[in-house]
Protein backbone atom coordinates (compact mmCIF):
# COMPACT_ATOMS: atom_id res chain seq x y z
CA UNK A 1 0.00 0.00 0.00
CA UNK A 2 1.12 3.24 -0.80
CA UNK A 3 1.93 6.01 1.91
CA UNK A 4 -0.26 8.52 3.33
CA UNK A 5 0.81 12.27 4.74
CA UNK A 6 -0.48 14.34 6.99
CA UNK A 7 0.45 18.05 6.63
CA UNK A 8 -1.21 20.15 9.46
CA UNK A 9 -0.23 23.24 11.09
CA UNK A 10 0.94 22.91 14.46
CA UNK A 11 2.16 20.13 16.98
CA UNK A 12 -1.32 18.59 18.36
CA UNK A 13 -3.49 19.02 15.27
CA UNK A 14 -2.82 15.74 14.49
CA UNK A 15 -4.34 14.71 17.66
CA UNK A 16 -7.09 17.02 18.26
CA UNK A 17 -7.97 16.34 14.30
CA UNK A 18 -7.90 12.63 12.63
CA UNK A 19 -5.86 11.03 15.10
CA UNK A 20 -8.01 7.88 14.92
CA UNK A 21 -7.75 7.36 11.29
CA UNK A 22 -3.93 7.84 11.00
CA UNK A 23 -3.69 4.88 13.28
CA UNK A 24 -6.25 3.28 11.40
CA UNK A 25 -4.06 4.03 8.36
CA UNK A 26 -0.71 2.92 9.78
CA UNK A 27 -2.05 -0.56 10.22
CA UNK A 28 -1.85 -0.83 6.49
CA UNK A 29 0.55 1.42 5.19
CA UNK A 30 3.33 3.92 5.96
CA UNK A 31 2.13 7.16 7.60
CA UNK A 32 4.04 10.21 7.43
CA UNK A 33 3.48 13.86 9.02
CA UNK A 34 4.37 17.42 8.23
CA UNK A 35 4.22 19.46 11.25
CA UNK A 36 4.66 23.48 9.15
CA UNK A 37 4.90 25.67 12.80
CA UNK A 38 6.98 25.11 15.44
CA UNK A 39 3.50 25.64 18.15
CA UNK A 40 5.69 27.92 20.44
CA UNK A 41 2.47 30.65 20.64
CA UNK A 42 0.17 30.86 23.37
CA UNK A 43 0.16 28.48 26.85
CA UNK A 44 2.55 26.08 28.04
CA UNK A 45 0.65 24.08 30.60
CA UNK A 46 3.86 21.79 31.13
CA UNK A 47 6.86 23.73 31.73
CA UNK A 48 7.17 27.52 32.00
CA UNK A 49 11.22 26.91 32.26
CA UNK A 50 11.19 25.27 29.59
CA UNK A 51 11.06 26.76 25.53
CA UNK A 52 7.23 25.65 24.38
CA UNK A 53 8.81 25.19 20.69
CA UNK A 54 11.08 21.94 22.29
CA UNK A 55 8.18 20.75 24.63
CA UNK A 56 5.78 20.87 21.30
CA UNK A 57 8.48 18.96 19.85
CA UNK A 58 8.86 16.21 22.46
CA UNK A 59 5.43 15.48 22.13
CA UNK A 60 4.88 15.30 18.69
CA UNK A 61 6.88 12.83 18.46
CA UNK A 62 5.57 10.79 21.47
CA UNK A 63 2.13 10.91 19.79
CA UNK A 64 3.57 10.00 16.83
CA UNK A 65 4.80 7.09 17.83
CA UNK A 66 1.36 5.85 19.52
CA UNK A 67 -0.19 6.36 16.46
CA UNK A 68 2.30 4.52 14.62
CA UNK A 69 3.45 6.76 12.14
CA UNK A 70 6.51 6.67 10.30
CA UNK A 71 8.14 9.93 10.61
CA UNK A 72 7.21 13.31 11.47
CA UNK A 73 8.69 16.29 8.93
CA UNK A 74 9.23 19.89 11.15
CA UNK A 75 8.91 23.04 9.32
CA UNK A 76 9.61 25.08 12.18
CA UNK A 77 7.69 28.06 11.12
CA UNK A 78 7.00 30.52 13.36
CA UNK A 79 3.23 29.76 14.94
CA UNK A 80 0.69 32.39 13.99
CA UNK A 81 2.68 33.63 10.74
CA UNK A 82 1.38 31.66 7.89
CA UNK A 83 0.51 34.56 5.67
CA UNK A 84 -0.01 34.82 2.10
CA UNK A 85 3.59 35.50 1.32
CA UNK A 86 4.87 32.62 2.59
CA UNK A 87 2.19 30.31 0.85
CA UNK A 88 4.87 29.27 -1.95
CA UNK A 89 8.07 28.96 -0.39
CA UNK A 90 6.25 26.52 2.12
CA UNK A 91 4.73 24.72 -0.92
CA UNK A 92 8.00 24.10 -2.49
CA UNK A 93 9.26 22.80 0.93
CA UNK A 94 6.70 19.89 0.97
CA UNK A 95 6.48 19.68 -2.33
CA UNK A 96 10.10 18.46 -2.02
CA UNK A 97 9.37 15.80 0.86
CA UNK A 98 6.46 14.41 -1.05
CA UNK A 99 8.56 13.93 -4.19
CA UNK A 100 10.58 11.57 -1.76
CA UNK A 101 7.98 10.03 0.20
CA UNK A 102 5.42 9.38 -3.32
CA UNK A 103 2.19 8.98 -1.50
CA UNK A 104 -1.15 8.21 -2.64
CA UNK A 105 -2.83 10.40 0.18
CA UNK A 106 -2.63 13.98 1.42
CA UNK A 107 -4.62 14.43 4.65
CA UNK A 108 -5.22 17.55 6.22
CA UNK A 109 -8.02 20.14 7.35
CA UNK A 110 -10.97 21.13 5.59
CA UNK A 111 -10.91 24.85 3.71
CA UNK A 112 -12.31 26.72 6.95
CA UNK A 113 -9.62 25.04 9.27
CA UNK A 114 -12.12 23.20 11.71
CA UNK A 115 -11.48 25.89 14.12
CA UNK A 116 -10.96 29.28 12.00
CA UNK A 117 -7.25 29.34 13.28
CA UNK A 118 -5.48 31.52 10.73
CA UNK A 119 -2.31 29.20 10.17
CA UNK A 120 -4.77 25.91 9.70
CA UNK A 121 -6.52 27.48 6.80
CA UNK A 122 -2.95 28.32 5.13
CA UNK A 123 -2.32 24.87 5.50
CA UNK A 124 -5.04 23.92 4.00
CA UNK A 125 -4.77 25.73 0.86
CA UNK A 126 -1.58 25.08 0.56
CA UNK A 127 -1.75 21.43 0.70
CA UNK A 128 -4.74 21.72 -1.90
CA UNK A 129 -2.52 23.83 -4.23
CA UNK A 130 0.33 20.84 -3.74
CA UNK A 131 -2.66 17.71 -4.26
CA UNK A 132 -3.78 20.01 -7.54
CA UNK A 133 -0.40 20.07 -9.14
CA UNK A 134 1.06 16.48 -8.16
CA UNK A 135 0.43 13.99 -10.88
CA UNK A 136 0.82 10.91 -8.89
CA UNK A 137 -1.36 12.04 -5.67
CA UNK A 138 -4.30 10.85 -6.06
CA UNK A 139 -6.86 11.83 -3.55
CA UNK A 140 -7.21 14.87 -0.72
CA UNK A 141 -8.99 14.01 2.49
CA UNK A 142 -9.70 17.26 4.29
CA UNK A 143 -10.98 16.85 7.95
CA UNK A 144 -13.80 18.25 8.76
CA UNK A 145 -16.22 18.47 11.85
CA UNK A 146 -20.11 17.90 11.77
CA UNK A 147 -22.74 20.15 13.11
CA UNK A 148 -23.45 18.33 16.01
CA UNK A 149 -19.52 18.19 16.97
CA UNK A 150 -18.92 21.45 16.46
CA UNK A 151 -21.62 22.81 19.24
CA UNK A 152 -19.34 21.18 21.96
CA UNK A 153 -16.39 23.53 20.58
CA UNK A 154 -18.67 26.85 19.76
CA UNK A 155 -17.64 28.66 23.19
CA UNK A 156 -14.22 28.60 22.38
CA UNK A 157 -12.96 30.73 20.14
CA UNK A 158 -13.65 33.97 18.43
CA UNK A 159 -15.30 32.54 15.66
CA UNK A 160 -15.50 29.32 15.19
CA UNK A 161 -16.94 27.63 11.88
CA UNK A 162 -19.97 25.99 11.03
CA UNK A 163 -19.46 22.19 11.30
CA UNK A 164 -20.80 20.10 7.88
CA UNK A 165 -24.06 18.87 6.77
CA UNK A 166 -24.10 14.84 5.88
CA UNK A 167 -24.80 15.51 2.62
CA UNK A 168 -21.35 17.60 2.33
CA UNK A 169 -19.23 14.68 4.10
CA UNK A 170 -17.74 12.52 1.86
CA UNK A 171 -16.68 9.90 4.50
CA UNK A 172 -17.07 8.40 8.00
CA UNK A 173 -14.41 6.81 9.18
CA UNK A 174 -15.36 4.69 12.64
CA UNK A 175 -12.21 4.68 15.32
CA UNK A 176 -13.79 2.69 17.67
CA UNK A 177 -11.02 0.38 17.35
CA UNK A 178 -8.53 2.94 17.49
CA UNK A 179 -9.89 5.19 19.75
CA UNK A 180 -7.30 4.24 23.04
CA UNK A 181 -4.85 5.32 20.33
CA UNK A 182 -6.24 8.77 19.75
CA UNK A 183 -6.61 9.12 23.56
CA UNK A 184 -2.94 8.11 24.17
CA UNK A 185 -1.51 10.20 21.50
CA UNK A 186 -4.27 13.50 22.78
CA UNK A 187 -2.56 13.06 26.24
CA UNK A 188 0.98 13.60 24.75
CA UNK A 189 0.65 16.93 24.36
CA UNK A 190 0.63 17.95 28.10
CA UNK A 191 1.51 21.79 27.35
CA UNK A 192 -1.57 21.91 25.80
CA UNK A 193 -3.47 20.38 28.33
CA UNK A 194 -5.50 23.28 28.84
CA UNK A 195 -6.91 22.77 25.72
CA UNK A 196 -7.48 19.07 26.10
CA UNK A 197 -9.62 19.81 29.76
CA UNK A 198 -11.66 21.55 27.28
CA UNK A 199 -11.77 19.52 24.24
CA UNK A 200 -12.47 16.05 26.33
CA UNK A 201 -16.25 16.50 26.66
CA UNK A 202 -16.94 17.54 23.48
CA UNK A 203 -15.12 14.03 22.16
CA UNK A 204 -16.78 11.99 24.92
CA UNK A 205 -20.38 12.93 23.84
CA UNK A 206 -19.86 12.81 20.14
CA UNK A 207 -19.93 9.22 17.82
CA UNK A 208 -16.56 7.84 17.83
CA UNK A 209 -15.88 8.91 13.81
CA UNK A 210 -13.66 11.27 12.22
CA UNK A 211 -15.36 12.92 8.76
CA UNK A 212 -13.59 13.65 5.76
CA UNK A 213 -14.34 16.17 2.30
CA UNK A 214 -12.37 13.67 0.02
CA UNK A 215 -10.78 14.58 -4.03
CA UNK A 216 -10.27 12.24 -6.16
CA UNK A 217 -8.08 13.05 -9.23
Amino acid sequence: MKPVVAIFAHPDDEAFGPAGTLAAFAKTRPVYLICVTDGAAGINSADPNRKLSDIRREELLASAKILGIKHVYFLEYKDGTLASNLYHEVAEKIKHILAEIKPEILLTYEPRGVTGHLDHIAVSFITSYVFERAKEITELWQYCITAQRREAFKDYFIYFPPGYTPSAISKHIDVTEVWDQKMQALYQHKSQQHDIAFSLAGYLASPKEECFIISYK
